[in-house]
């Protein structure tokens, strides 16, 4: 018979050696960098995703502002009886930033605002950020809506000029009842433009004589019509219609390019004026922060007639031949948009040089060429690295926007 071996009531227990520890610290700080570098490489991807993202969110809702106030372009504006424009007194609004300053709206021949549905002027006098040779402009918009219902209807005629004159805004009419005080009103003239003045006699359906008084309203000028329109005569007056737009004013809104102190990043920006009781906001309303990256904004005017466009022309071009701003059917806006952080990698030095905005999109129009800055002078980097814009994505926003009104007689 065989005997089990007895165990020994005491083991051996065998460590870990220092090598094997090394070895394994190591492993593990290979095993950490690596999750590490996944992780961050990740997070930083994610991340601009997100500022491209928001980038491109601002754009849509820049976009979406646009859209909402080239709509409602010309509401409270008869422009069927005033396709020619508005002639009026008030005197052509600005727009500044720190750094400049852009006068927007259209002047007419005697300096005050020309009105139309939408205008647009190039921001070329004080564009500080467009600095490569052969660059474009970009534009600056203005919408004009006004705050009457009451249509394109005259609500009495001329009978005559206040001694026959042209230098005072006072006139009669066949019925007063239907004009109050501080009443906006219109003159249609026989070249389809139209006089702007405001009525200012406490009680004007007492008599058939109403008074424009310059000294109570901006509107009216202190050499009355031959002022606002150089060209008006007395035989031009008489037996035209009044249209009466309330007194409720009207409102501009100005969208433009700025970048701050000429270094920050290039933004879209947005000032209201609102005119009521024939004077403007005092002090000027503030300037808006709209959207910021936004690079460069293209405009173009669609024309046409029966709610068909035939003709575009770009901003400071007349409309096409038999037309007139009342015309306008449609608003081509293009908005260049930069991102807001560096892209590495694949995209340094590696995007265009260059930027098409309307000529992409619209054959009828002439290619509109961004030129994306490289060697900024020092002092202003446009928000970019070293004053270098090509490490960044860059993107088109394009939209045509209907001018829907159906008071301007379309």
């Amino acid at each position: 018979m065989w005997s089990r071996p007895r165990l020994s009531t005491r083991s051996r227990v065998r460590g870990v050696t220092l090598t094997e520890l090394m070895v394994a610290l190591v492993i593990s700080s290979l095993a950490a960098l690596a999750i590490y570098g996944a992780f961050s490489s990740v997070s930083s991807v994610t991340s601009q995703t997100r500022a491209q993202d928001s980038a491109w969110q601002q754009a849509r809702t820049a976009m979406t502002m646009l859209t909402q106030a080239i709509e409602g372009a010309g509401y409270g504006l008869p422009m069927n009886e005033c396709g020619g424009g508005i002639y009026t007194n008030v005197a052509a609004t600005s727009t500044s930033t720190t750094t400049a300053q852009y006068t927007v709206s259209t002047s007419s021949p005697s300096g005050g605002l020309f009105l139309t549905p939408v205008a647009a002027v190039a921001q070329t006098a004080a564009n500080p950020y467009d600095y490569s040779p052969g660059s474009i402009n970009t534009y600056a918009l203005t919408t004009v809506a006004g705050g009457s219902p009451f249509g394109s209807a005259p609500v009495t005629t001329i009978t005559k000029t206040s001694g026959k004159s042209v230098t005072s805004v006072n006139f009669f009419v066949s019925n007063a009842s239907l004009l109050q005080s501080m009443d906006i009103f219109l003159i249609p003239l026989p070249n389809s433009s139209c006089i702007m003045g405001q009525v200012t006699n406490s009680n004007p359906g007492g008599g058939s004589n109403v008074v424009g008084n310059p000294g109570q309203s901006t509107f009216n000028a202190p050499k009355g019509f031959s002022a606002t329109d150089p060209g008006i005569t007395t035989s031009q007056l008489i037996n035209r219609g009044v249209i009466n737009l309330g007194n409720t004013g009207f409102r501009i809104q100005n969208f433009f390019i700025g970048d701050g102190s000429g270094a920050q990043v290039p933004s879209l920006y947005m000032q209201t004026y609102t005119y009521l009781n024939g004077a403007p906001n005092t002090p000027a309303p503030p300037v808006l922060l709209v959207a910021r990256g936004i690079i460069d904004m293209q405009i173009a005017f669609g024309y046409g007639q029966n709610g068909v466009v035939s003709h575009y022309a770009l901003p400071g071009t007349p409309p096409p031949a038999g037309m007139t701003p009342a015309d306008l059917l449609t608003v081509q806006v293009a908005l260049l948009v930069r991102g807001t952080r560096t892209i590495r990698g694949s995209y340094a030095g590696s995007p265009p040089s260059t930027v098409v905005l309307n000529g992409s999109t619209n054959p009828a129009l002439p290619a509109a060429t961004y030129q994306i800055p490289t060697n900024l002078p020092a002092g202003s980097t446009m928000g970019c690295v070293a004053g270098n814009c090509s490490h960044y994505v860059y993107r088109v926003f394009t939209s045509v926007i209907p001018v829907r009104n159906d008071i301007w007689g379309q």
